[in-house]
Formats: C-alpha cells, structure tokens, sequence
C-alpha cells in the first residue's frame, strides 16, 4: 500500500486483486463480487443504456442505420423509440440501484441487468452472424452485451460465495 500525502489530504491506494482506487483517506480495494465492483457495474451499465436510451428517443433512424445498416420507416421508428423508452428506464434503474448494490433491490437491478446484456448479447451477434445484418455498430454492441454481460455474472456468482 502507497501514501502520498499532499497538503492536508492524504490518499492511500491499495491495489486489489481486480481493481485500484483512490479514495481520500481510506483504502479501497475492490474485489470479485463485491458491492463495489457491482457499483462499477451498475454505474457504467447505468450511463451507457441512459445514453443510447437518450439517442434512440431522440434520433432514431440514425442510431437504426448504425447498428443494423438498414434503412427506417415508421413502424422501425416507433419501436426504436420504445426500445430507447425500455433502456433509458433499465439506465435510470441502475445508476439508482448503484449507491445500495448489496440491498436485494439494488441485487434484483443487477440481476435484471444481468439478463438484459446477455439476452442482447445473443439477439445482436445472432441478427449479424445468423441475419447477415452488417451496420457499423452491430458486432461492437454484441461483444460489448456479451462482455457486460459476463462481468455482472461474475460479479454476482462472487457475491453468492
């Protein structure tokens, strides 16, 4: 463990088997299936479906055209922005549920979360390797899913043990 101290404020790192932080004055290690590590989840999770939540309300045809490389009509449009309704709501969940991720509430976000990134996982990198679909985006947000998706669950098999 390193301290520095710079004018009053002393920080301490401790460096974890998974993670380093700096938090001013105290330690923090964060390890396999602790609430800290389900914290970072969530908060990344949280921002990042906020964000495309966000966009697909907003903007949807662009967003469509990136991630599948086909074109939109209405009926593509009005469920993108449902989507984006859907995944903006899960976001807010998350960034929410990050503060208490060791509460059952705060387990049952992770949980929920948990199975939208793998089930996403599988729908995205099935419609481009199965459905031959081909936009910008579609293998990055399938790889993306599947590595979330992989990281909550280990998480949360940590947390069970």
């Amino acid at each position: 463990m390193r301290q520095r101290t710079e004018g009053r404020l002393q920080l301490r790192v401790a460096f974890g088997s998974d993670h380093a932080a700096i938090i001013a004055g105290t330690p923090c290690v964060i390890t396999k299936g602790s609430p800290m590590s389900l914290r970072l989840l969530l908060t990344i999770s949280g921002a990042l479906e906020a964000l495309v939540g966000v966009l697909a309300l907003i903007s949807p045809a662009p967003l469509v055209s990136l991630l599948l490389g086909a074109p939109t009509d209405s009926l593509v449009t009005v469920l993108a922005r449902l989507f984006g309704a859907g995944v903006f709501a899960l976001g807010l969940a998350c960034l929410k549920a990050r503060n208490d991720a060791g509460s059952p509430a705060g387990l049952a976000v992770s949980i929920g979360i948990t199975s939208y990134n793998v089930l996403a996982a599988v729908v995205l990198i099935w419609a481009a390797a199965g459905l031959s679909l081909g936009g910008v985006l579609l293998w990055a947000a399938g790889i993306g899913h599947a590595v979330l998706g992989g990281l909550f669950v280990a998480a949360l098999m940590g947390k069970r043990r």
